[in-house]
């Protein structure tokens, strides 16, 4: 017994990109199942429900899976299982039982714009398949993917929030061509930092939280100059201009 679970509990790594090509190659297969996608019942009443969706996405993931080990024959030692909600995945090493557990985040809307997950449990770099339903029954479902972090904002102009951040995840900014790329758990800080020195600039719906960069803005500047010598100022002045 003590021999099972130890290798139950033995594992092994398969890489981010490689889940991101996963990710893309179920996404085309998605697109290229429009017959199942108008079978899948997407509401209840006044409810989503992605049960139906999710359950056809994890069938072709594992059959985009069986594509990819017939043009990447190292591996031929991998099988997956796939399991609802979203894509959960369970890669498994057939010589010696060692597993990998992987996700793939599945969104689902009529509109090109809606709320995303909360950002404080959330992994920014996970794949995100996010398929745009017609909103008459003869139009197309377009399915885009792209790694989570491309997909959030609703512009570049949002208002931070006083609580968790749930930043809304946009179809249109989707791009699936985006080769896989790495980022800080903690970037939609900066994110919302730049929208909020956009909405000085940009015309748009005036918030307390204009004044409130304002000020913090005038602030940190003043600070900044009393800390600071003027020839520290100047030499960081001409980095910055050499960067450009």
């Amino acid at each position: 017994m003590a021999y099972i679970k130890k290798v139950i509990m033995k594992r092994f790594h398969i890489s981010d990109e490689v889940v991101y090509e996963l990710a893309k190659m179920t996404t085309t297969l998605l697109n290229d199942t429009q017959d199942l996608l108008r079978l899948v019942k997407w509401t209840d009443g006044e409810s989503n429900i992605d049960t139906g969706y999710s359950t056809l996405a994890c069938m072709l993931c594992q059959n985009a899976w069986n594509n990819i080990k017939e043009n990447e024959p190292k591996y031929d030692f991998v099988d997956i299982g796939c399991e609802p909600p979203d894509i959960n995945i369970v890669f498994v090493n057939k010589e010696d039982g060692s597993i990998c557990n992987k996700k793939i985040e599945l969104k689902s809307s009529k509109s090109t714009k809606m709320p995303g997950s909360t950002i404080k449990n959330l992994n920014i770099n996970i794949p995100l398949i996010y398929c745009l339903r017609p909103k008459y029954e003869v139009g197309p479902f377009k399915v885009r993917c792209s790694q989570y972090y491309t997909a959030m904002g609703e512009s570049d102009t949002d208002l931070f929030q006083d609580r968790t951040p749930r930043p809304w995840i946009s179809f249109e900014k989707m791009e699936q061509t985006k080769e896989y790329m790495e980022k800080e758990k903690d970037a939609w800080i900066d994110y919302y930092a730049s929208c909020a020195l956009n909405r000085l600039e940009v015309p748009c719906q005036k918030s307390w939280q204009d004044d409130m960069v304002i000020v913090l803005k005038e602030k940190i500047i003043k600070d900044f100059i009393k800390s600071t010598s003027i020839e520290s100022i100047k030499k960081m002045k001409d980095e910055l201009l050499s960067s450009d």
